[in-house]
């Protein structure tokens, strides 16, 4: 579980954070290479967000929902 104090200030658009997870579980051993799925699960003051479009920049949407399946995304560690 990463929470907000880990990712640092965020704010509404786009955010960027210096945060990156060791490949570690949470006892702090290492896992294994393989297929990881993970869901990124939103909320303000115990109440779930719902997920908003993501844009770009330019004034344009960015379909996020290409990394996701069911709410789930998929990571692959390879050391």
């Amino acid at each position: 579980e990463i929470n907000k104090d880990e990712l640092g200030p965020l704010q509404i658009g786009r955010n960027i954070t210096e945060y990156k997870w060791d490949g570690t579980d949470m006892y702090g051993q290492k896992l294994a290479n393989g297929v990881y799925l993970y869901r990124v699960i939103t909320n303000l003051n115990g109440k779930a967000l719902d997920k908003l479009p993501s844009f770009d920049g330019a004034g344009g949407t960015v379909n996020t929902d290409q990394y996701f399946n069911n709410g789930y995304g998929k990571m692959y560690l390879m050391r």
